[in-house]
């Protein structure tokens, strides 16, 4: 029974880290793709302002 009860507590226990490192891995992922997205759209828009600028210089 003790046997039983130990086992219990050990898969409670490694479930409850496995949920924790899920969950910072999400956090981690949010975090990365916001980042991402912010260079990209930096990118974006730096590439339209040249077009933009380009087109008034031929105008």
């Amino acid at each position: 029974m003790v046997g039983l009860a130990l086992s219990l507590g050990g898969e409670i226990a490694f479930e409850a880290i496995r949920f924790v490192i899920m969950l910072l891995l999400l956090v981690l992922a949010v975090f990365v793709g916001g980042k991402i997205r912010k260079v990209l759209d930096a990118r974006k828009a730096s590439k339209l302002a040249v077009e933009e600028s380009e087109t008034d210089i031929t105008e």
